[in-house]
């Protein structure tokens, strides 16, 4: 898969989503990449309390990449999930 063949089908942030698309995409033999992306959610309100000791949150968004050619069949199953 050619990084410039590539483009980006959906990006979720739900384990539980992620691996679900990965099924339905293997299921129709589709190739796939994810980007992971880690994100800090801070509690706003702890962090203005307790400064640097609020709870922060490590959060992942995953983008999956297929091939232009799947492009289409791939919005679609991931949009009938």
């Amino acid at each position: 898969m050619n990084f410039f063949r590539r483009e980006k089908v959906i990006t979720v942030s739900d384990s539980r989503q992620k691996e679900k698309i990965q099924e339905i995409f293997a299921e129709h033999n589709i190739a796939y990449k994810i980007k992971v992306k880690e994100t800090l959610q801070r509690n706003v309100i702890d962090t203005a309390r307790l400064g640097s000791m609020g709870k922060d949150r490590m959060k992942f968004q995953y983008s999956f990449y297929v091939d232009k050619k799947d492009r289409d069949l791939a919005r679609h199953l991931v949009a009938i999930r």
